[in-house]
């Protein structure tokens, strides 16, 4: 997920650009302690966060290819297979996707959909079996997904 300096980042290099606004949504950030969603939509409404494409590539591969992804995210499971079946599908499709982001940017996209916590809680499954670990992990992204979501104004 997207934490304040990632945003802060964001939103100094597009004050530097030149856009409109991104002042007072830096100012905005700072606040308040957490980040407001409104600060999100208007980065996103002028320059969609690699994140959120992934999220809504997800989601358009459910729609339009019947991907299973998207729907085992969304829906709560506790079935263990399905559950690191899921994890690892989305590990894939997010080092995938990756090959599309921009080289400066792939360390920032790597940390907002959570790329070394997935593969640090399957690793973790490997060893000892902790399927609540990955259940956990299952809770937080589809959490992410519902967030960039409604900053898309798809919720």
């Amino acid at each position: 997920m997207l934490q304040k300096n990632d945003i802060a980042f964001i939103l100094t290099d597009m004050e530097e650009k030149g856009v409109e606004g991104a002042h007072e949504q830096l100012l905005k950030l700072f606040s308040t302690p957490s980040i407001p969603m409104e600060v999100l939509r208007f980065i996103n409404d002028r320059r969609q966060l690699d994140v959120t494409a992934f999220y809504d590539r997800i989601r358009r591969n459910h729609n339009e290819k019947r991907s299973s992804l998207y729907k085992n995210i969304v829906k709560d499971t506790e079935d263990p297979t399905e559950a690191i079946s899921t994890l690892s599908a989305f590990a894939l499709n997010l080092f995938l996707y990756s090959k599309h982001v921009e080289e400066k940017d792939k360390p920032m996209f790597f940390k907002q959909v959570r790329a070394e916590e997935v593969t640090a809680v399957l690793n973790k499954y490997y060893r000892d079996y902790d399927i609540v670990a990955c259940l956990k992990m299952l809770r937080l992204i589809k959490a992410d997904i519902l967030a960039f979501e409604e900053i898309s104004g798809r919720r």
